[in-house]
């Protein structure tokens, strides 16, 4: 059971990081936000890249890899914008829809049909999201779903995790065709040199955070550690129990935005995210 383990601290760290991310640096520039992330992964992937055996790398790798990558930028940016314009309640429950959108882009790239457990899974997450604005169903039946188009932050996560769902799919391609550690460390890297090139060409480098050392260097060791325990999970346990308990994030995060942040309505957001996070996980395990 040390992969439960595991991929539960991963779940810890992605979830604080979020809330360190939206605590101390929301007022800066998206750019600005994405550095301070990759502060604390470009260094352990460079360690992780050095010490692990290369794999014997298949060409599906190099296309799949190359396809991602822009999605994977542009989920980034979005995911920050979330963070930063609208509370951890009402954004980070929208990523147990991740699965949803895989359930799309298995059928496409890798021929996968859901089940039925599927199909059940799917109808909680959308159960979830109806309930994470119940409170305005005293305007009509269809207000708690307006509310959420309403809402930036949640629309922007819609979008990240349809990304994510079309760029989880890739990443098992390109995982399939080379290996867990050489994915933790150099898919990362290109990740991560592949922003800082769209933020140069944008002109969007600044260095604000770096007066903020502390949190910066807490968001960055909450990165780092994040990814070795989520690729480290990985190599112990199949990939869709891994990121089902990963998901629990989802849960986390909404704690720390309703006891840190005093965001509003915390048992109501609980409920709804709990109802998306079972969701998510029935269609990991048995969609």
């Amino acid at each position: 059971m040390t992969w439960f383990w595991l991929a539960l601290a991963a779940a810890f760290f992605l979830a604080t990081a979020d809330y360190l991310t939206k605590r101390h640096f929301s007022d800066l520039p998206v750019g600005q936000m994405i550095l301070v992330r990759l502060t604390g992964l470009a260094p352990v992937c460079l360690i992780v890249l050095f010490l692990a055996p290369m794999p014997d790398i298949q060409p599906s790798f190099y296309w799949a890899a190359a396809m991602a990558l822009p999605a994977e930028v542009a989920a980034l940016f979005l995911y920050l914008r979330a963070i930063q314009v609208s509370p951890l309640s009402l954004t980070m429950p929208f990523m147990a829809f991740t699965p949803l959108f895989v359930i799309g882009t298995g059928w496409l790239f890798l021929d996968e049909l859901p089940s039925t457990a599927g199909v059940t899974g799917v109808v909680l997450v959308v159960a979830g999201a109806y309930a994470l604005n119940l409170h305005q169903v005293r305007r009509g039946w269809a207000a708690p779903l307006l509310a959420v188009t309403r809402e930036k932050g949640s629309m922007l996560i819609l979008a990240t995790s349809a990304l994510y769902g079309y760029t989880l799919t890739l990443g098992k391609v390109a995982l399939l065709a080379s290996g867990p550690w050489f994915m933790a460390s150099a898919y990362p890297l290109v990740l991560s040199v592949a922003l800082v090139a769209v933020l140069a060409a944008r002109r969007q480098l600044g260095w604000d955070w770096l007066r903020r050392p502390w949190p910066a260097l807490a968001v960055g060791l909450c990165m780092a550690a994040m990814l070795v325990c989520h690729y480290w999970s990985l190599t112990q346990a199949p990939a869709a129990y891994m990121v089902a308990v990963k998901r629990l994030s989802i849960i986390m995060a909404v704690l720390y935005g309703g006891v840190f942040l005093k965001e509003a309505r915390l048992a109501q957001h609980l409920m709804a995210s709990g109802l998306m996070v079972a969701g998510a996980v029935v269609i990991l395990l048995a969609g």
